[in-house]
Parts: structure tokens; sequence; C-alpha cells
């Protein structure tokens, strides 16, 4: 009798526990902080500097530079990249 009352206030005091820490994460914003939209015209991107490197076929440094001046993360900056190269043509 004794183990059972120990094994049902254990399950009890687990889901009790459980619960309070599932209930402290949901208060939390574990999300990135939004990003300023950065268009193909962002004079940050759409520069003789940047376009100078795409005709150059020098597309990483191109990113490289997109990356410091914007913050953007790689796969932003690459498809920044790719976006005005494809209006150079």
């Amino acid at each position: 009798m004794g183990k059972l009352l120990f094994l049902i206030l254990g399950l009890a005091l687990g889901l009790l526990l459980a619960r309070y820490l599932r209930g402290q994460r949901a208060g939390r914003d574990l999300s990135a902080p939004p990003r300023p939209m950065v268009r193909v015209g962002d004079e940050r991107i759409d520069n003789e500097e940047i376009r100078a490197l795409i005709r150059a076929d020098r597309k990483i440094e191109a990113i490289k530079l997109v990356r410091e001046r914007t913050g953007l993360d790689l796969a932003e900056a690459k498809n920044a990249v790719e976006a005005l190269e494809r209006t150079m043509r």
C-alpha cells in the first residue's frame, strides 16, 4: 500500500512540475528579432561596386559585401545578389 501511495504522489508531483516548466517556456519569445526588408533597389545593394563585382564574375565577394552592408544572412544576401544579377541581363 505504501509503495502505491508513493508512486501516485511521485506521478502527481511530476505532472505538476512538467506543467509549471511548460508554462514558463510559453511566455518566452524565442524567435529571431525581425529584420528590415531589403530590396534590390536599396542603395546598399544596388550600387556600382556590387554591379562591378557581379560583372567580373566575383559573386561571392558581392555577397560578402551585401552581408556587411545590410546584415542579411548568407541565403538572403545570395538571393539579393542573384536578383540584382537578373536585372542586369
